[in-house]
């Protein structure tokens, strides 16, 4: 009888213990219901624009090729301007140097920065999100702007499956900037 007194108390004990730390938790600024730390996420057309590319699904068939699973909302896109913000990721064939800078004329662009810095990705999960950048000007920076680059791009959307290894969505004739730290919104 003692150890039940005792598990029933340990019980109504957590209980309360989790009905305190839950009505601690302010709903809403007015006629909001959302959690307070929730509250300062802004959603933005470049974020709605990720989100579309989480939704891909990609599929490797013989370690050369890959069937993706495109949805309709972001094949209705093609060919039109898109904006994106993220991680800068820079590769030799999109670079030339030109005295102490680098001309950049192509990128990959990542969501975040630490995809860009992670070592491992699973190409079938990175086919999703890694899009090239082609560049309608080159883009004169410093090897140090490289690091941890974050930028707005905007440009034409494109999908091209043909390598998928590579990127198998493109911004075509994009005009890129450095992103201010108070644009991020990762």
């Amino acid at each position: 009888m003692k150890k039940w007194g005792i598990i029933i108390v340990t019980v109504v004990v957590f209980a309360a213990l989790y009905f305190i730390e839950f009505s601690k938790i302010e709903t809403g600024n007015g006629s909001s219901n959302s959690i307070p730390t929730l509250d300062n996420l802004k959603f933005d057309e470049t974020a709605q624009n990720w989100e579309d590319f989480y939704k891909v699904r990609a599929t490797i068939i013989d370690g050369q090729t890959a069937e993706f699973e495109i949805p309709k909302k972001l094949k209705e896109k093609i060919g039109s301007e898109m904006k994106l913000n993220g991680a800068a990721v820079f590769f030799s064939p999109g670079c030339k140097f030109i005295g102490d800078k680098i001309a950049v004329h192509s990128l990959f662009l990542y969501p975040t920065l630490g995809l860009a810095n992670a070592c491992i990705h699973l190409p079938e999960v990175a086919m999703r999100w890694t899009i090239q950048i082609n560049l309608a000007d080159d883009w004169i920076i410093s090897q140090t702007d490289m690091i941890d680059a974050v930028v707005n791009v905007s440009g034409t959307f494109r999908i091209d499956t043909s390598k998928p290894y590579e990127a198998a969505f493109f911004l075509d004739n994009a005009n890129i900037k450095f992103a201010q730290e108070k644009e991020v919104k990762f």
